[in-house]
């Protein structure tokens, strides 16, 4: 197929070929072969390094494989891949009044508003909203949706030089979610090049904490290493475009599952499961003290594979600051005020302080809809009314004694009376197994382990754990640990090696740029630039789409650059200047062939046959000069330089024989 390719070039270079053509050709070649274009850039280079294409041909052609590459992208993908949100219309409240019991089947209660308690309510396109605690009686107004324009951001356009949009998945109040095709992944020739790219929608712009808001968002989420947690890998900016790099993830949003739940119900022990998955991801947020904020179908995202992901922190909040913290602190979350009023708590609506039991409520309104056949507790009504109107849930069918309660007490609007904690919401839906069957399935599992049958997968379990465990040893600050897991990482199979480098992603990047620091920092005379790209390599082995170690890749190799022109230059100067052995000031060649050879050992000047020539040249006059120490500093100068120098060894042999003996 390569061969192909290089006849293409070579046929549209020698005029045989118009540019239509070699269009037409590299398009069918790349719908072939998806990772041709590496072949076709690669085989450019080499006529570009070799002279046979001068610079204008070798921009004008790669110019023309990108744009091939990026359309045979665009047309070989026509997955159809379920949107991250849910529709999140924007709706400002600030009033209840009027508020009347939404029928299950209206999705107005689903949509994300923003709450302003008190004084005018002001639009996240005009101004940041703010708080007011003298009037607590809000009022809800629909703001009639308007598309949100993106202007030239859409499918085929490419950000970074490396993300190429392929079509949108879905919008929320903050962002639009792209489907993307990284590049790097598949020059890398990676199995699964896609990720998700939440861009700020233009409505968010205006609002004057955006930018921060993303990158807080991707900075929470980053924090968040669970099974149960969607990955966020990066937060970047293309020019005005503010975008951040997620995992791409194929299945269906809990929102539309529940939709489907009315002709199709969940069997009772698979809404446990999911429940179950929900409580996890959850539970470990809370663990890391922050709030979700905004729990509601669509914001959990069920897998192909069955499992489930948290979705959206991007209201998340800390559930503890202290006094300190809060005078630190530059960008609030909190003044986004953003609730969906069918999951939201009187207390949310009151812009009181996040608390773990505002997640709990959302969590068991979404657990009840999936118990339900998607109907929800309170018919979608928002929390403030339903004491008033004295709406309370109907029972689940199929759910013990013990279940019931659980969910009843996890739905109360009263923040004092609701499940403190998800680990106890957990409990209490886990179907509680007789003593008897518990007695059983312990003598069979001793009986599994005894026979050797299971073990296996008992043993695989415990080292997850295990793992896990580490993660968080190492985010607690054990540097000693962290060393010994990097360097181990290799030797871990590819589960565990995954579940090492997301979970410590920040570390791990982290741990490298400051190694390749430590080895190549040229204004600190720190100039092994080969270590720095080994340890660069093993980073990507690892993070191969991070933006971060790219940057840091450009950085290294542009002080590389300026260096080596720098000691090229002086290289020059001093061979011109025949300044070949150690002189008091350090301005010689001793000083700066050291130097090339550090950062470039294969570098041709270090095998520059002139300057051996030279090294010969002068010592011999200074012999004919009957200078003759000095003669032979040149000689044992040069021969450092040139250790395999035939000329200047027999000169060696020479000058001691006859005139330093």
């Amino acid at each position: 197929m390569s061969e192909v390719c290089e006849s293409l070039i070579n046929d549209y270079i020698a005029g045989s070929l118009n540019i239509a053509d070699l269009e037409q050709g590299l398009a069918s070649l790349f719908d072939a072969m998806p990772a041709g274009h590496v072949d076709a850039q690669n085989y450019l280079q080499s006529l570009y390094t070799s002279d046979k294409i001068d610079s204008s041909g070798f921009t004008e052609i790669s110019q023309v494989i990108s744009r091939v590459n990026i359309q045979s992208t665009l047309k070989n993908s026509q997955e159809t891949d379920i949107s991250y949100f849910a529709e999140d219309r924007t709706l400002h409240l600030t009033d209840l009044s009027g508020l009347d019991i939404e029928a299950d089947g209206d999705d107005s209660a689903d949509k994300t508003v923003i709450v302003q308690v008190g004084g005018k309510a002001e639009d996240i396109e005009s101004s940041e909203p703010s708080l007011d605690n003298t009037d607590h009686s809000p009022k809800i107004v629909e703001k009639p949706h308007k598309s949100a324009r993106y202007e030239n951001l859409g499918p085929g356009v490419t950000l970074k030089d490396r993300f190429v949009l392929l079509e949108k998945l879905g919008q929320g109040g903050m962002g639009v979610v792209f489907k993307a095709k990284d590049l790097l992944k598949v020059e890398a020739q990676d199995k699964d090049p896609y990720v998700a790219i939440k861009v700020l929608t233009d409505a968010f712009k205006k609002y004057s904490g955006s930018f921060i808001a993303l990158q807080r968002e991707a900075s929470k989420a980053q924090r968040l290493a669970h099974p149960n947690v969607a990955t966020v890998y990066d937060f970047d900016r293309d020019g005005n475009t503010v975008f951040m790099t997620m995992e791409f993830l194929q299945g269906k949003p809990l929102n539309q599952l529940i939709k489907e739940l009315a002709n199709k119900p969940l069997k009772l022990d698979h809404a446990l499961h999911i429940i179950e998955e929900l409580c996890a991801g959850l539970a470990y947020a809370h663990e890391k003290l922050l709030i979700h904020s905004d729990f509601k179908p669509g914001n959990c995202f069920l897998l192909n594979d069955g499992h489930v992901k948290l979705l959206d922190f991007g209201i998340a909040r800390a559930s503890t600051q202290t006094d300190e913290e809060r005078e630190n602190t530059m960008f609030d979350p909190a003044k986004l005020s953003a609730v969906t009023p069918a999951y939201a708590t009187p207390e949310m609506f009151a812009g009181m302080n996040p608390d773990p039991r505002d997640d709990i409520y959302g969590l068991a309104c979404v657990a009840y809809q999936l118990l339900a056949g998607g109907k929800h507790p309170y018919n979608k009504v928002a929390s403030p009314k339903i004491k008033e109107l004295g709406i309370k849930p109907k029972p689940i069918k199929g759910l013990n004694r013990r279940q019931q309660k659980t969910l009843m007490k996890a739905l109360s609007v009263v923040r004092e009376d609701r499940i403190a904690d998800v680990e106890k919401f957990a409990e209490g839906m886990r179907a509680k197994k007789s003593h008897t069957k518990t007695i059983l399935l312990a003598t069979l599992f001793i009986a599994v382990i005894g026979a050797g049958i299971g073990y296996k997968p008992f043993l695989e379990f415990r080292d997850e754990q295990q793992l896990y465990d580490k993660i968080q040893k190492i985010k607690g600050g054990d540097k000693a640990l962290m060393i010994e897991t990097i360097w181990g990482l290799d030797q871990l199979d590819d589960e565990q090696q995954k579940i090492i480098s997301v979970g410590l992603r920040r570390e791990i990047i982290t741990f490298y740029r400051d190694r390749i620091r430590s080895v190549f920092r040229p204004k600190e005379g720190l100039y092994d630039y080969p270590q720095a790209q080994e340890l660069l390599s093993q980073a990507k082995r690892h993070y191969p789409d991070s933006v971060a170690l790219s940057t840091i890749e450009d950085q290294i190799k542009e002080q590389r650059d300026r260096l080596m022109t720098s000691l090229v230059s002086l290289y020059k100067r001093y061979f011109s200047q025949k300044k070949l052995v150690k002189s008091a000031n350090g301005e010689d060649l001793t000083t700066v062939l050291p130097l090339i050879k550090r950062v470039d050992p294969k570098h041709y000047l270090l095998k520059d046959k002139a300057l051996a020539d030279l090294y010969l040249s002068e010592a011999e006059k200074l012999i004919a000069a009957r200078k003759y120490k000095d003669a032979s500093n040149y000689i044992v100068t040069g021969l450092k330089m040139f250790p395999e120098d035939t000329r200047l060894q027999s000169l060696n042999k020479q000058i001691n024989a006859q005139y330093l003996n």
